[in-house]
């Protein structure tokens, strides 16, 4: 088939309505199964929205054609194929007030349950006498992919529930925000990451996944569950991360709740949503065997892909590195104005042959960056994007590795003063921002981690708006830190690629002190999980190059560096969610320590969970279902005493 299919445009004014009609409709119909087939297998090439409106006018023309009771389908075909329990079947959806208030009244439920539409890969989890036994794609509907091999890999995977119980969960596979931005930035979005991972043969990445689930169906007349709600507990009692559920008695709370979730909920959370799902309270097995669900909607929300056109694009500088950010025609998207899009790379650039003047589709996920997706059109009088040659700090030509543009002087100023700032917002030293310090920088009083230390407040004073109160808190705040991580520590000083997620992989490789690592030669680090040969040279030679720098900063500060303690078992038994933004570390890093620790993360407010850690008292879905089944909730630094305790 052709890349774009063209809708009906020719001149048939000698032809009857009723033809006219027909092949409207046909033409439509080839549209929508093809843009369905690039969104479950390749890459789509038209925005949510803009496929929204294909089906609609599909619907208006022709309500009962055939494209609206099949689904589109996913199956690979050098995988095995498993059939379904009960079909996984698509569901029927609306996009605004009208639409749904339409439905609900035809329904006719005195009470809601509402639940996150997962932006994920469906499965299905099948059990025989409570015992896994295959994890399915969804396929067509009926037959899907055997993934089984990578599903027990997977977080919050449960192998093994009540022996009664013979028949299947179903979830959604997910690629969590925070996950997805520290170990794939150069993929499309978490989606089409998840997407891939779930279908290696070699299982590679499967552990980066998170199983979500929503639903369960016995297969046993004698065990079937009574309602929705008897089935969501069943699931969270079995440990399984159940989809954030609320239930709402009239139309207009659940409109109010929609708009909540739209305007901020969405944007704090760790995955992608793109709607809510509704349903009611009691179960219609007959109903879920229909390509499309009647008793049930998905209630979408707003567009979070538009077109724009490129204006120009601008350098941003973090370091040595030049990272290229589009400037778009501003655009709403999911609610927001958005002007600025990333682009990841260069070579992203040249893959989506982007130009001044491309018309291209912008997404905005959750807390991510609006990012550039893909080019839909290159107008004649487009032009080239200019690469910068040269550093603007120190004249050193650039280097162009295509994952990255940056200087390779490593005396560059700007790559001093980066490690600088990076050290600070690694330790979370408050009131040390870039009014003084890069005054010390510039003025030459400091120039690595070391001279940090041997500040005075008289130091501070002598530079502009700087008072001996504010002196004397920046250093204070400084000087308080005095225990740090050996990740932590390491992962401050800014080496070459090497963060604090791939530090934490040679400490927990048995790496944990200085010394040891000190001791350690390329081919020791080669064999650390995610280690290369490159990226153990490099770890390598960057690090004995900032050895004794290291020692130095020691020496004069008096930071003990805490190495883990492997086995440590301070939240044994106790279970974490994080929500909102963190100040001092990614989420993904929170959900580490508190493995490291003993205790189990969760990505949702589970029953019986111990502590949701938040830096905000808004409240939120999360916090008002923590307070209320009396879950504690703290601050992200009470989280950080108890790891120091």
């Amino acid at each position: 088939m052709a890349k774009q299919l063209k809708l009906f445009e020719s001149d048939k004014s000698s032809e009857s309505p009723s033809k006219i009609k027909s092949d409207r409709i046909k033409e439509l119909q080839a549209q929508v199964e093809y843009h369905q087939h690039l969104y479950y297998n390749s890459q789509p090439e038209i925005s949510d929205e803009d496929f929204d409106k294909l089906w609609d006018k599909l619907k208006k023309l022709a309500p009962n054609n055939e494209v609206f009771f099949k689904i589109g389908t996913d199956l690979d075909a050098s995988l095995d194929k498993v059939r379904h329990l009960i079909p996984m079947n698509s569901q029927a959806k609306v996009t605004s007030h009208a639409e749904f208030s339409k439905w609900a009244r035809k329904i006719g439920y005195s009470q809601f349950i509402i639940q996150f539409k997962l932006d994920g890969i469906s499965v299905e989890l099948q059990y025989l006498k409570g015992k896994f036994q295959y994890g399915v794609t969804r396929g067509d509907g009926l037959i899907g992919d055997d993934i089984s091999h990578n599903v027990r890999k997977m977080i919050a995977f449960v192998p093994e529930v009540n022996p009664e119980f013979t028949g299947a969960v179903r979830g959604e596979i997910i690629l969590t925000m925070d996950t997805f931005q520290k170990k794939y930035p150069d993929a499309k979005n978490c989606r089409n990451m998840a997407s891939g991972i779930t279908k290696r043969k070699d299982g590679k990445g499967s552990e980066d996944l998170t199983i979500i689930v929503y639903d369960a169906i016995s297969k046993n007349p004698d065990d079937r569950f009574k309602n929705e709600l008897e089935k969501l507990k069943w699931l969270k009692n079995y440990q399984f991360e159940v989809v954030d559920t609320n239930t709402f008695k009239t139309t207009k709370e659940v409109v109010n709740y929609r708009d909540e979730v739209m305007a901020s909920i969405r944007d704090r959370l760790n995955f992608d949503i793109d709607g809510l799902v509704i349903k009611g309270k009691e179960i219609d097995l007959e109903d879920m065997k229909r390509a499309r669900p009647t008793k049930q909607i998905a209630f979408k929300f707003d567009p979070e892909e538009v077109e724009s056109t490129v204006i120009e694009v601008e350098w941003s500088e973090s370091g040595p590195n030049y990272t290229p950010i589009a400037i778009i025609e501003p655009t709403s998207i999911a609610g927001t104005t958005v002007q600025r899009a990333s682009l990841a790379n260069p070579n992203l650039i040249k893959e989506l042959d982007l130009k001044i003047g491309s018309k291209v589709i912008v997404s905005k996920r959750g807390d991510i960056i609006p990012k550039i997706e893909r080019v839909i059109q290159n107008p004649s009088n487009a032009k080239k994007i200019e690469f910068p040659t040269t550093c603007n700090a120190c004249k050193t030509p650039l280097i162009n590795e295509g994952t990255r543009l940056y200087c390779p002087n490593k005396d560059c100023s700007k790559r001093a003063y980066h490690r600088l700032t990076r050290w600070i917002k690694r330790l979370g030293v408050k009131n040390f921002g870039e009014l003084i310090l890069k005054q010390l920088f510039e003025s030459g009083r400091v120039q690595n981690v070391s001279d940090l230390y041997e500040l005075k407040v008289s130091d501070l004073t002598k530079l502009d708006r700087v008072g001996e109160k504010s002196a004397q808190k920046a250093l204070d705040n400084l000087f308080a830190v005095k225990e740090v991580s050996l990740s932590k520590f390491i992962g401050g000083f800014n080496l070459e690629n090497i963060g604090e997620a791939l530090v934490e992989k040679v400490v927990k490789a048995g790496y944990n002190t200085l010394e040891k690592i000190h001791k350690t030669t390329a081919h020791d680090l080669a064999r650390v999980e995610l280690f290369g040969d490159i990226t153990a040279n490099q770890f390598h030679k960057e690090f004995h190059a900032l050895y004794f720098d290291m020692l130095k900063t020691l020496k004069t500060n008096k930071i003990n560096i805490r190495s883990i303690k492997m086995g440590s078992n301070k939240f044994d038994g106790l279970t974490f969610c994080f929500t909102g933004k963190l100040e001092t570390m990614t989420r993904n890093e929170a959900n580490q320590l508190v493995t490291e620790n003993g205790g189990t993360p969760k990505s949702g407010v589970v029953k019986d969970l111990s502590f949701l850690v938040t830096n905000s008292n808004e409240p939120t879905s999360k916090y008002v279902k923590a307070q209320g089944q009396g879950s504690k909730i703290i601050t992200e630094d009470e989280f950080i005493a108890m790891i120091n305790e």
